[in-house]
């Protein structure tokens, strides 16, 4: 062993600032080495791609075990302490406690992370810096803490309400809490969409912990199902597979869906077969659109995608009342769903986004009808349509 590490270790020993059964060294310049940033020579990364910024690695995996006391040594020169405040902070609160050892003479210095950046090194030859283990209901920014926090809901002595829930009764919470996300995400607000997503994980978890505790799956099934079926499904990225364009991974990806499938005894008889019951109709209609296309079963130019609109909205005006009508006006949405993909346009989102603008003019309308003294319904409707008139060319100027 190192002369200086092992004059390091005993002194931390000695002092009680480290538990010899379970412990982790680190070589400081080995921790603070930066994650390597891929050489870009076909697609740059997806801040970049947006034009956002310049793409930072993460690191992974994170180096440190957390529930494990850490001795980071090396020659004081190559202690970076802002840098190394910067690797802890991923992980550790900023109140943690640390310390620093010097050599020679052994002294040493009690702080906390949140202090770190700041704090002069010591004249000294080496350093050792001591990370007291973290407790996993402190270590809060691990995906296992929230484990923890679930597992405890579920668990003996947990929640009286939770423990009474069953995958189907928490069907509808799921569901809600994607909207909710969507919701956010059509906003802008990344502040509330890291919650949101958070909302969604723990749905994620708590249906997992269920299974666990019932012997079908775990988290950790979970986790690999999806990872193994991306690696799968991206050849181009994790294996040899040459691409041109996006289009040909849409189709190297239905085709290894369908290998998928097939090798579980599942192939799918049509090309439209895998589309959720569950998704709303307009969003379903898109993705039977885009199969249909995706198979070969399309328009050839959009003029005709057009002509089919128009078509279709002539047979609703010439439809009888009642269940014909319902039948082409039907038809007639979905020729839209149709239009909107090859316009390049979620339709889901446009329709949510034209919800959002309606409930904000009509609030508007309201606002100027409650003015003049009046309900909407004793208004007339050249008055009604000025003030839409109104209404909309105040919200296009938000």
């Amino acid at each position: 062993m190192n002369a200086t590490l092992t004059s390091l270790l005993g002194a931390a020993l000695a002092r009680g600032l480290i538990d010899p059964s379970a412990m982790q060294v680190w070589v400081v310049d080995r921790l603070l080495q930066p994650p390597a940033v891929p050489a870009t020579t076909k697609v740059q990364p997806w801040i970049e791609q947006q034009a956002l910024g310049v793409y930072q690695p993460p690191r992974l995996p994170y180096p440190l075990a957390t529930h494990m006391p850490a001795l980071i040594w090396g020659e004081t020169e190559a202690f970076d302490l802002p840098a190394l405040a910067t690797v802890l902070a991923e992980r550790y609160p900023l109140h943690h406690p640390l310390t620093l050892l010097a050599l020679p003479g052994e002294a040493t210095h009690a702080l906390l992370l949140a202090d770190l950046a700041a704090t002069g090194l010591p004249a000294a030859s080496a350093l050792a810096l001591i990370v007291p283990p973290l407790a996993l209901a402190d270590d809060r920014r691990a995906i296992d803490r929230l484990r923890w926090v679930v597992t405890r809901l579920l668990g003996p002595d947990g929640c009286p309400w939770d423990v009474r829930q069953t995958h189907q009764t928490l069907r509808s919470a799921l569901l809600e809490e994607v909207y909710e996300a969507l919701e956010a995400l059509d906003a802008g607000d990344m502040a509330l969409l890291s919650e949101e997503l958070g909302d969604v994980l723990l749905q994620v978890v708590v249906h997992s912990e269920m299974a666990r505790q019932a012997g079908h799956f775990t988290l950790e099934d979970v986790a690999q199902h999806i990872a193994d079926k991306l690696i799968f499904r991206h050849p181009h990225v994790f294996g040899a597979t040459d691409v041109a364009d996006a289009g040909q991974v849409l189709r190297n990806w239905e085709d290894l869906k369908a290998k998928e499938l097939a090798a579980k005894g599942k192939p799918r008889a049509s090309a439209l077969d895998g589309v959720p019951a569950a998704l709303p109709a307009l969003a379903a209609a898109q993705a039977l659109a885009r199969k249909a296309i995706r198979a070969g079963f399309t328009w050839a130019t959009i003029d005709q995608v057009w002509a089919k609109v128009e078509e279709e909205l002539a047979e609703v005006r010439s439809a009888g009342n009642g269940p014909a009508q319902m039948a082409e006006l039907g038809d007639l949405l979905f020729a839209i769903a149709t239009l909107a993909h090859w316009l390049h346009i979620d339709a889901e989102t446009a329709l949510r986004e034209a919800n959002a603008r309606y409930k904000q003019r009509f609030q508007l309308v309201e606002q100027m009808a409650a003015k003049s003294g009046r309900a909407l319904r004793d208004c007339t409707l050249v008055e009604m349509m000025a003030w839409w008139a109104a209404a909309k060319a105040i919200s296009n100027g938000w």
